[in-house]
């Protein structure tokens, strides 16, 4: 019996002083400087420069202990970043604020009549422009209601600011399952009503292909056409070509 009792006090004492140990490890760890900042990333495209982060989280916490960094601090300092799509922090054991961030990855670039642009992402983001970094993307250009905004958004069908943005993404995803046209088409271009056309290396010519309706098989007849008339001597003489229409190609001369 005496020794059960021993046994447990044992225990008990044991387990307290684990505790204590813990309780002043943790202090002693959240007393201590932060040490340094790493950055780390998957998509590296261009708009955020490490050193200029890296810089900037410094500042924030240049000389402060482990315990007084603001973990929300740092994630809405990366939230603020336009061009920055997510983001997570964590010290270590070492003391290093590790900081993973992902940065948008833009398909096209939008220019609107006033020359103002931004870029557009795959999944429908929509990010402003850089003065450091101009990733080599398809541009489109023409009637286009831009934002003049220094945020990130997501672009919404329902609205008709929107519209002519999200029809020019279907097209743009549409010329990148086409490899030919997609090494034909140097940019897009959406007219005063709303149709969109192409300009196609080599070709002074302007090229219709309309709304979104049958995109793919617009391109494809488009492709067909290039190739049996690409190097014909009148194809340069041709004012427009008009993929507008199911299953037709109208040719107009200049």
């Amino acid at each position: 019996m005496v020794k059960k009792i021993l046994s447990i006090v044992l225990w008990v004492v044991t387990a307290a002083a684990l505790v204590v140990l813990f309780i002043f490890a943790r202090e002693d760890y959240l007393n201590k400087p932060l040490k340094s900042i790493r950055l780390i990333t998957e998509t590296d495209t261009g708009f955020v420069k490490k050193s200029q982060l890296r810089e900037e989280l410094s500042q924030i916490y240049n000389n402060k202990n482990i315990g007084t960094v603001n973990m929300i601090a740092v994630q809405n300092h990366l939230d603020d970043n336009p061009w920055i799509e997510n983001n997570a922090s964590y010290v270590d054991l070492d003391g290093t604020l590790n900081v993973s961030f992902n940065e948008y990855e833009p398909t096209f670039r939008v220019f609107d009549k006033e020359g103002h642009s931004v870029y557009v992402t795959r999944e429908g983001v929509v990010i402003p422009s850089s003065r450091i970094y101009t990733p080599y993307v398809l541009i489109a250009s023409g009637n286009f209601d831009l934002k003049k905004d220094t945020v990130s958004y997501q672009l919404c069908d329902t609205l008709d600011s929107d519209r002519n943005i999200i029809n020019a993404l279907h097209w743009v995803e549409t010329i990148e399952k086409n490899n030919f046209i997609k090494n034909c088409v140097g940019q897009l271009y959406c007219n005063n009503r709303n149709q969109f056309e192409l300009t196609v290396r080599g070709l002074d010519t302007r090229v219709i292909v309309g709304d979104t309706l049958y995109a793919a098989d617009k391109l494809k007849r488009l492709e067909i056409f290039m190739k049996q008339r690409i190097d014909n001597p009148e194809t340069q003489t041709l004012k427009s070509i008009n993929l507008n229409y199911k299953n037709q190609i109208v040719c107009t001369k200049r």
